[in-house]
């Protein structure tokens, strides 16, 4: 990080110069009044000090991911057999790395305790009390909070309104800096997993409708969900009102039996049983079930009711496996849409739905990022 201090008459006399030394991605730290010049303490003139800061690191940190990628790669072509921990440079740069992740991360936090509420401009408080109950994270809220004081201080008269729409365009260039898109690979099947109770047959049977009614398509359903009863005989009333044909699998032979079964449909969605993923054993059985031969796309469900920690452990324990999108569901049970904008933010797993009701098609919807600003900034009572 760089710092630097600047003596002026006021913030708009800074701001020039901040820009000119430290560049568009400068934030303004702290402000406060000091007297310079004089002689034995008499007749001091009162000035503004002002320190800046730019993030050196986040470029810093792009150049080693991009080198230990290429580093990775070039070790993978080659066959380079493996070099004692203590030697091999790969595994030296994974430490510089997670130095320079945490250093950004403990940077972020100190910029986001500098945005105290009382040096915070009137016109920013509601925007900051909206973010905190939206629940994002106080890394995200840094940024964005920071970037917005930089306008305030080029243009102080601006309302609450105008901040507001800026506050929209800044969510919604964040979300497209971090946004991954999906896959357009050709999938044999779609896999949904997720944890007990988050929705994932209901919203199966949203997605299935979509690809018959609105794309036409041959949709096929397979279920693995032994465990409860009832959730086979809901999967099984869906496919008889869609009219579309079902299979009931309990192992990955009675899996590749279902999929040639299935093989005329132009798509395959598979539903599996809701299980505690926070546990290894059930994660291994999935595993077990959906043989690598297999082109699948995976999809996680969440619930948005969920706690943004529990939901990152879930993530976190699916590190091998391989997730190609995550659904979030029960968006109608929660005032609270933080947690849409932090998963983007902190994981590289697109978005493809967010599913806030329990009808059949209708309760479904496509994520952009304006529908993902409309969520945190509480503009979604429409929707």
């Amino acid at each position: 990080m760089r710092l630097k201090t600047y003596t002026v008459h006021n913030v708009t006399q800074a701001i020039p110069m901040i820009k000119r030394d430290l560049g568009e991605d400068a934030l303004i730290l702290n402000t406060k009044k000091v007297k310079i010049g004089g002689f034995l303490g008499f007749f001091q003139k009162e000035r503004l000090e002002v320190i800046a800061a730019v993030e050196t690191i986040a470029s810093e940190k792009k150049d080693r991911i991009e080198t230990i990628h290429t580093e990775s790669e070039s070790i993978k072509e080659n066959e380079v057999s493996v070099l004692d921990e203590t030697e091999n440079p790969l595994v030296q740069k994974d430490e510089n790395l997670d130095e320079l992740l945490n250093e950004l991360k403990s940077l972020k936090q100190f910029m986001f305790q500098a945005i105290d509420e009382d040096r915070l401009p009137e016109t920013l408080k509601a925007l900051r009390k909206k973010l905190l109950s939206q629940g994002v994270t106080d890394e995200i809220q840094s940024e964005l909070l920071g970037k917005l004081m930089l306008v305030l201080n080029e243009h102080p008269n601006y309302t609450e309104e105008k901040i507001h729409a800026l506050a929209r365009k800044e969510i919604i260039k964040l979300i497209n800096a971090h946004k991954k898109r999906p896959s357009r690979r050709k999938v044999d099947i779609i896999c949904f997993i997720g944890p007990t109770g988050v929705g994932k047959t209901t919203t199966i049977a949203k997605i299935a409708a979509d690809y018959l009614l609105n794309e036409e398509k041959k949709v096929g359903l397979i279920t693995s969900d032994t465990y409860r009863i009832a959730a086979v005989e809901q999967l099984k009333t869906y496919a008889g009102i869609l009219n579309m044909p079902i299979r009931v699998v309990e192992s990955s032979a009675d899996l590749k039996a279902a999929m040639d079964d299935l093989s005329d449909c132009d798509i395959i969605l598979m539903d599996t049983a809701g299980r505690n993923y926070q546990q290894q054993q059930y994660i291994d059985d999935l595993k077990e079930m959906l043989s690598e031969k297999m082109k699948i796309q995976i999809n996680l469900v969440l619930s948005l009711t969920a706690k943004y920690e529990d939901m990152k452990k879930i993530i976190d324990n699916f590190e091998t496996i391989v997730m190609d999108q995550l659904i979030l569901t029960k968006k109608d049970e929660t005032s609270s849409s933080g947690a849409i904008l932090n998963l983007i933010y902190d994981y590289s797993i697109p978005i493809r739905y967010i599913a806030n009701g329990q009808n059949v098609p209708d309760d479904i919807l496509t994520v952009t990022p304006e529908l993902i600003a409309n969520f945190v900034l509480g503009e979604d009572e429409n929707v």
